[in-house]
């Protein structure tokens, strides 16, 4: 798994300093966390400061988790080649990553920033990647574009899906989070900001390309737009995402390149949060050549420096369309992909920087499927049957 790449990125982040603005970590929708440090933003005004030019920070998460569903593999991610489960009772590779990233800022109207990050990846290691590098222009303290490899924000947490630090969370409740593995567009996007009395409001509009690796295979997405708006009202946050792109996938194996087509992607979230408290939805429904959709909704309450909390996810089966070719049935399995998620679970802010968090799943999977579950054996059917899933992360910035 070449853990000696995760241990030299572990290392550059330790070595790291604290980061006063450090973009990467920059969400403003992302749900607050008690006890940790204030959500870190843009300035509003770009102004000549006798702070350095470059800074370094990271973060981090350490975690584990084990299925008792010993018939296939539980993971977080499609790019995943294994998980908890058949191949390993306790797993690391769902929850462990490590990032360090560094900010320059050149003049009061240009920066970048540069991130690289390590966790586990389609080939079965921990090799770094860039995951972020951007230039940054800000042309009035309220509008700015960008041009490189830059976070789509699909969902209210996705611009820190990798931050385990910033959500409440385990990890972001799995049936939604896998409707879109993309997690990066390499091209261009503006953003405006505005605030008009007590509601403030950021749009964003993106274009450019992307690539997704999968175990035997790769996708790619060209063509791809969208237009994401979150509005901002005394504790309530509201967001909304619109995307559109065309993909095809390359088997490793064959090196037959599959056909274009054409998909769109529409996304509502919404949270509240006056402090003590917090609930938080999101829903999205994806139409390719067939349709699917998925939601999750999920709350908690804070007691000092422990917010236990509940969450509840799903994803329906795919519905394909009257005018779509003939499915094979390889697409019919991956439509027809559906399970639901009950979770229970606590975090803890022990020490400045550091949280941990515990969580329970319990994973029900559709009657006409096994689910997300990978690496089960050819003939097994687990179609409507139930599996927990305990695991527990230490997550860290810097």
């Amino acid at each position: 798994m070449h853990q000696k790449y995760f241990l030299a990125t572990l290392l550059l982040i330790v070595a790291g300093i604290p980061v006063a603005e450090a973009e990467p970590l920059d969400n403003s929708t992302a749900v607050p966390v008690k006890n940790a440090p204030e959500p870190v933003k843009a300035p509003a005004t770009p102004v000549l400061t006798d702070q350095p030019m470059f800074k370094f920070g990271g973060f981090g998460s350490v975690g584990v988790s084990h299925s008792s569903q010993n018939q296939g593999d539980y993971v977080l991610e499609s790019s995943m080649p294994k998980g908890a489960g058949r191949s390993s009772d306790w797993w690391f590779g769902n929850n462990t990553r490590a990032a360090a990233h560094v900010t320059a800022k050149f003049t009061p109207e240009v920066s970048a920033v540069f991130q690289v990050d390590s966790e586990y990846r389609s080939d079965g290691s921990y090799s770094p990647e860039v995951e972020w590098l951007y230039v940054k222009y800000a042309f009035t303290p309220n509008v700015f574009m960008r041009v490189g490899r830059i976070a789509l924000p699909t969902f209210i947490d996705s611009e820190n899906h990798d931050v385990g630090y910033s959500y409440v969370w385990v990890n972001p409740p799995v049936d939604l989070y896998r409707q879109l593995p993309i997690s990066s567009s390499d091209g261009v996007d503006v953003v405006f900001r505005s605030e008009i009395g007590e509601v403030g409001n950021s749009f964003k509009a993106i274009y450019g390309t992307s690539t997704h690796d999968r175990p035997g295979s790769v996708a790619t997405s060209e063509d791809m737009w969208g237009i994401f708006d979150t509005v901002e009202f005394g504790q309530a946050s509201f967001h909304v995402s619109y995307q559109q792109r065309r993909e095809s996938t390359r088997n490793l194996q064959t090196g037959v390149t599959g056909p274009w087509t054409r998909n769109t992607d529409l996304s509502v979230g919404a949270s509240y949060d006056p402090g003590d408290w917090f609930v938080i939805s999101e829903w999205i429904q994806r139409r390719s050549t067939y349709k699917i959709g998925a939601m999750y909704v999920s709350g908690g309450y804070r007691i000092d420096k422990f917010t236990p909390y509940l969450a509840y996810s799903q994803n329906s089966p795919g519905s394909f369309f009257p005018d779509a070719p003939a499915p094979t049935a390889a697409a019919i399995e991956r439509a027809n992909r559906a399970q639901s998620t009950t979770s229970l679970g606590m975090r803890w802010d022990f020490m400045r920087n550091y949280d941990f968090k515990i969580q329970y799943d319990q994973v029900k999977l559709s009657d006409t499927s096994n689910g997300y579950l990978i690496n089960v054996p050819a003939g097994v059917t687990l179609h409507g049957s139930k599996f927990y899933v305990i695991s527990a992360v230490v997550d860290f910035v810097f």
